[in-house]
């Protein structure tokens, strides 16, 4: 009987959950139309301001009036205050462009964010989802629906360009970002999405207006100006045609997901009924069996009233007296600690705590549920296996009428998914910064252990030197972009075989610049520390570097360990231009420059700790 009840209410709280992703689902589809109509209504506010010549409002008139409607049903569902202050900015920004008070440049950061704002909407709507194969299409939508912004981006970019007739370097490296956004996107896109989207989307792929798109945007990325176009209006024309496109599969993908819950929900649906059904042949049972056993009968039903009201209020749940001993567990704390009731009961509740959590931490709580206040937080805790399992807790003192603290009951839900995704989300960030550093690499002909053990060699450097915890992971995560700039070197001086001119001596010591102009306006530390290593990376401890002429600790420390770890790598490796140094003399030299070019101190730690740095060589040997 406490089984069949309890089958039904796990089937009415899938109900309820598939409800709730099915609303999820509707917003998904109002924000997709808001994004859409937004990333339109960008490209033609960024043409506007840039055309001095020629301002026709007509279509940017239509396309606002689509936005406002869209705003309208977005703000029918979903009325958080963030989305009612984003449409007033919205209003107000448009008065600006009206009198021509922003630059096109303003235009298309300002759309952007709002974009990013509504976009990261879509990351909550997998957190409560426990269903593998729904959380894989609201997944592959997500990274559709990036690939549909970078694509915006792109054009956005390359329309400012054609309309200035110039190469403008700070929207063509817009146009480098977002097309590496574009393909991390489209690669996690084709990872989880359906065979038949799939199949979709490879159509998309080779038409001529998605080969014209990648054509144009490679052409400018080389700087080769002969296969492209002057016409500002065809290139928005026919990248618009692929982002319909594009969007159109976005329809189709959201039908799929509404399609699939719908299935779903008739079978809970049935299981619910069927679950009735034997509900009432046993209830009829009882009934008959309740004549004769009358007071055993209410005794027991009184008891599963109280063990149904305990399902109801938790998902793992556990009792501790106020000694902190462990009195009550249920069946969801023993699977996910991975101990029995006996194992448990009478222990103290750190049995499961784990070496992650401070004993701060613990302290706080034990006073505030001590005062008769509840505690919530997120606490990492640590299975008898010895894995760990993250939840959110909340702890309730139970008190009795006297007021007195009788026990203190802790429900948890475990997250240890949703962090697992938070976790992936950031390191999808991480490797598009690496893969961003390989592309300088890559562009002078370096592989990508470059900047493998540029990046491993600094943390090394970094440790040693006492930063914390904090600073070792920005230089170690933001030293392989110490040449980014190298993107816009010309190929001719980037793997000249012979040595430089001075005039192209003087062209290639702009990658520091072009580097350091590509992140400098980002409020990201990580992206800030690219911007320091990138500028100051060839600046000398002596004052007599480029492109500052920085000395001493005047030169950030990041660059002084950066510029230590590139220059062993350079010297250790064969490049077009030179042989791989011995090793002797490379001490030598490092010797011999320790307070001229390098920092001493870190030619002292370099030398210390000369086998960490030879081991890391040879584990990320370039394979020939």
């Amino acid at each position: 009987m406490i089984g069949l009840m309890f089958f039904a209410f796990n089937s009415l709280t899938k109900i309820d959950e598939l409800n709730t992703i099915k609303l999820s689902t509707n917003n998904l589809n109002v924000l997709s139309k808001m994004i859409y109509n937004l990333q339109q209504e960008r490209g033609l506010t960024s043409g506007y301001l840039a055309n001095e010549e020629e301002k026709s409002t007509n279509l940017l008139d239509t396309i606002r009036l689509k936005t406002n409607k869209s705003f309208d049903d977005l703000l029918q569902n979903l009325t958080q205050p963030i989305y009612i202050k984003k449409y007033k900015l919205l209003i107000e920004f448009r008065a600006k462009v009206n009198n021509s008070y922003i630059s096109s440049y303003q235009a298309f950061d300002f759309y952007t964010k709002i974009i990013r704002t509504l976009q990261l909407k879509y990351l909550t709507l997998t957190q409560n989802i426990k269903d593998p194969y729904l959380i894989k299409l609201l997944q592959s939508y997500m990274n559709l629906s990036f690939m549909e912004e970078s694509l915006g981006q792109i054009r956005g970019s390359i329309n400012g360009i054609l309309i200035q007739k110039t190469i403008d370097r700070d929207l063509l490296n817009r146009a480098i970002l977002a097309k590496g956004l574009y393909i991390t996107a489209l690669e996690r896109f084709k990872i989880n999405t359906s065979e038949n989207i799939r199949n979709h989307f490879n159509l998309i792929q080779n038409k001529d207006n998605y080969k014209y798109i990648i054509n144009i945007l490679n052409s400018y990325i080389k700087n080769n100006q002969k296969h492209t176009i002057q016409d500002n209006k065809i290139w928005f024309l026919k990248s618009t045609k692929i982002i319909d496109e594009l969007y159109k599969l976005d329809q189709e993908h959201l039908y799929l997901i509404n399609n699939y819950i719908q299935k779903t929900t008739n079978k809970v649906k049935l299981d619910i009924l069927f679950d009735v059904l034997f509900f009432i042949v046993i209830s009829i049972f009882i009934i008959w069996i309740g004549i004769k056993l009358k007071h055993d009968i209410i005794r027991n039903i009184r008891l599963l009233k109280e063990y149904k009201n305990a399902v109801d209020r938790s998902s793992i749940v556990s009792k501790t007296n106020t000694k902190g001993q462990i009195t009550y567990v249920n069946d969801k704390f023993c699977s996910i600690s991975g101990y029995s009731r006996d194992e448990l009961l009478g222990q103290p509740h750190n049995i499961v705590r784990s070496q992650f959590v401070s004993k701060a931490v613990f302290k706080t709580m034990w006073n505030t549920i001590l005062s008769k206040n509840p505690w919530s937080g997120v606490v990492k805790n640590k299975k008898k296996n010895g894995d760990f399992y993250t939840v959110e807790v909340t702890i309730n003192p139970i008190l009795n009428h006297n007021n007195e603290i009788e026990e203190f009951i802790a429900i948890r839900n475990d997250i240890t998914d949703v962090i697992k995704l938070n976790e992936d989300i950031e390191n999808t960030q991480k490797d598009l910064i690496f893969k961003m550093g390989e592309l300088g690499e890559t562009r002078s002909k370096e592989t990508g252990l470059h900047v493998k053990r540029v990046s491993k060699y600094s943390e090394i450097l970094a440790i040693h030197y006492g930063l914390n915890e904090e600073e070792i992971k920005y230089i170690t995560l933001a030293s392989p972009m110490h040449d980014i700039g190298k993107v816009g070197i010309p190929d001719s001086i980037l793997n000249k075989p012979a040595k430089l001119t001075p005039e192209e001596f003087e062209i290639m010591k702009t990658h520091t610049t072009i580097g350091y102009n590509l992140f400098k306006n980002s409020d990201k530390p990580l992206l800030k520390a690219a911007a320091i290593i990138s500028h100051e990376h060839h600046e000398k401890f002596d004052g007599t570097g480029y492109p500052q002429g920085l000395k001493g600790e005047n030169i950030h420390i990041f660059a002084r360990i950066t510029a230590v770890a590139d220059f062993f790598d350079a010297l250790s490796t064969t490049r077009c231009y030179k042989d791989a140094w011995k090793d002797e003399d490379i001490f030598q030299l490092f010797k011999d420059e320790s307070g001229k070019h390098f920092d001493p101190k870190l030619i002292n730690i370099f030398c210390e700790h000369l086998e960490e740095f030879l081991d890391l060589r040879a584990k990320y040997k370039d394979i020939d």
